[in-house]
């Protein structure tokens, strides 16, 4: 409670406004403010329409933070997780520390270390008050600890049909796809998750996870993942993502009699379709052009305009075709622009190719020369590698067609077997050189 005191000093009344407060059981002033003299409150009080100087200005993130705070609200996370993982009631819950960690990752990521610091400069120490202390990393992952696999599934399951509900989504066509991020986690932290394989930043150094996501097409909403080992290449798990997602079905087809499945190439295999034929799924998935080259070789003049705004450029042909053990509907579509931009990067990395092997020429004959004595002498082994890492970039392995010779003691240029001239470089006959030619520009789709 507040109150009005004043004070003489030498002759003169001063004001102070106190507040008092009980302290373990106990009244006493816990804040003083002074006011000064009467004239001065009269004149503060005449001057109130003037709005006074700031002394100092806090800048806090507040749209995207305060947008998703309230779409958190709207769906009711925070109380959907603490049901599931309940807890003491001390400091944050675990769903609001979920919820804070979800919205940093989304606004502005950092590390558990950095969440308090990044913290204090949103508008969440108003929506969501809290100490520094309570934000620590170790407090952040002893409240993880709470949360089990089991756990997440429930909630997971939960979410999506209140999302599906509330939003009214529609179902008729979800996606499904793999991705992988890489970590920095060390090679001596015990965890099984976090493996080394190829990923897609190209960073094969480091310990990656994977992750597998089920989409809406409609607001592109998640409704099902997988987490899984860095190391498992995505064909593989989705063997068993097929079956948990056949399961999942059952739950999503309540509100949608017909459920159009859509996934890519990297995901092909005889077990996932094979379980995929024996779910309620209608399916529609993408198959590697170079392994159905009958198809390839159809002539354009058998393709059909698509109708549509959309797909004005696209041509089509359809027919029906045995693949992974069962007739299919595959759908063969032509894209002029896709086929232009392709041919672009390959004329790039040709001529990117060529300079790098020119680049090798020229070494092996200033050696050859003489003019080149210092250093370690190249070796038939070493000059292999070289040209092989030359012809790393997107079909120029299939392109090129090289040999490496040793003459007197000399690694000799870098040729082709069928001539006797000293090129190092050639294209193999045909390539690309129409349209048709190896599936470029073509896309091959199974339903």
């Amino acid at each position: 409670m507040a109150s009005l005191t004043a004070k003489v000093i030498k002759g003169h009344t001063y004001y102070y406004a106190r507040e008092c407060q009980r302290v373990n059981g106990k009244p006493k002033i816990v804040r003083t403010i002074y006011l000064g003299s009467l004239d001065r409150i009269l004149s503060a009080m005449q001057d109130a329409s003037i709005p006074p100087k700031p002394q100092s200005v806090d800048i806090a993130e507040f749209g995207a933070v305060a947008a998703l705070w309230d779409l958190a609200g709207s769906i009711g996370l925070v109380d959907l997780i603490d049901r599931r993982v309940p807890k003491r009631r001390q400091g944050p819950s675990t769903g609001q520390y979920l919820l804070l960690a979800a919205i940093n990752r989304a606004v502005h990521p950092t590390s558990k270390t950095q969440l308090a610091q990044w913290y204090r400069q949103t508008a969440l120490t108003r929506l969501l008050p809290a100490r520094e202390s309570q934000l620590s990393s170790q407090a952040f992952w002893n409240h993880m600890d709470a949360v089990s696999e089991a756990d997440i599934q429930r909630i997971e399951k939960e979410l999506s049909a209140r999302l599906v509900e509330q939003f009214k989504l529609s179902l008729r066509t979800l996606t499904y796809d793999g991705t992988n991020f890489f970590t920095y986690i060390r090679t001596s932290t015990d965890a099984t998750v976090p493996q080394r394989g190829h990923n897609k930043q190209k960073r094969d150094d480091l310990r990656q996870v994977n992750l597998g996501m089920l989409v809406s097409t409609d607001f592109h909403i998640p409704l099902f993942h997988k987490v899984y080992e860095g190391n498992i290449t995505d064909a593989t798990i989705f063997q068993t993502v097929s079956e948990e997602l056949r399961n999942r079905y059952v739950d999503l087809a309540r509100d949608c009699e017909h459920i159009t499945l859509v996934f890519d190439k990297g995901n092909n295999s005889a077990e996932a379709f094979a379980t995929l034929d024996t779910s309620a799924f209608h399916f529609v998935g993408s198959l590697v052009p170079t392994q159905h080259q009958d198809l390839l070789e159809v002539p354009q003049r058998q393709y059909q305009p698509l109708p549509g705004e959309r797909l004005k450029d696209v041509l089509a042909y359809r027919t029906r075709k045995v693949v992974f053990g069962h007739e299919r509907t595959i759908v063969v579509t032509y894209n002029d622009n896709l086929f232009h931009g392709q041919l672009q990067g390959l004329t790039g990395n040709l001529a990117k190719t060529r300079e790098r092997l020119g680049e090798i020429q020229a070494m092996l004959r200033r050696r050859r020369e003489g003019r080149v004595r210092g250093g370690r002498a190249p070796t038939v082994a070493s000059v292999k590698q070289q040209v092989q890492q030359a012809l790393c970039r997107q079909w120029m392995k299939g392109l090129f067609q090289w040999e490496v010779t040793e003459e007197n003691g000399h690694v000799g240029a870098v040729t082709i077997p069928e001539t006797a001239h000293p090129i190092f470089w050639e294209t193999r006959q045909p390539f690309v050189a129409h349209k048709e030619d190896a599936g470029r520009g073509h896309e091959i789709t199974v339903v």
